[in-house]
């Protein structure tokens, strides 16, 4: 199922760990696509509890994906983004998505994502990743490969 593909995709792009913003914390934003099996989905400017590269959070609530075909995918939790900047790196421990195609919804989690920094920005890198089925009906995929995915922190 390409949506459930896009959906793993999603899930692979964050963590899963819900951490409320300190009041003197800044928040950010990021960019975000995957792509499963040639279809992708992408979204720009969702916010994010700090500023790169503290510890940070990203509000599923922002995340507004933009799919190609006919799928839909939503991130259901706030993943939790650690960097490493002397490794180049972010990890995510979880992310969970629900993506949609052809009425069904297919539930997927994602653990210990892991991105490359792409130069020396904050644009990150990873894939591929397997998503495992957490909730849905017998026609979804136990597992979905996730072929890429990025992020860029501003």
């Amino acid at each position: 199922m390409t949506l459930t593909r896009l959906l793993v995709g999603l899930t692979a792009v964050a963590g899963s760990v819900l951490l409320a913003a300190p009041a003197y914390a800044a928040t950010g934003q990021v960019d975000g696509n995957i792509t499963v099996s040639g279809s992708s989905c992408s979204w720009t400017n969702a916010t994010t509890s700090d500023v790169a590269p503290n510890i940070l959070t990203i509000d599923h609530t922002t995340v507004h994906p933009s799919c190609s075909g006919s799928i839909t995918a939503s991130l259901t939790n706030n993943p939790t983004v650690t960097f490493d900047d002397t490794a180049g790196t972010v990890t995510a421990p979880e992310v969970d998505v629900n993506g949609t195609v052809f009425g069904i919804t297919c539930s997927y989690k994602v653990s210990n994502v892991s991105y490359s920094r792409q130069g020396t920005g904050r644009a990150y890198t990873g894939g591929p990743f397997t998503a495992t089925l957490s909730g849905g009906g017998g026609l979804c995929p136990a597992t979905e490969n996730v072929d890429s995915a990025s992020l860029t922190f501003h």
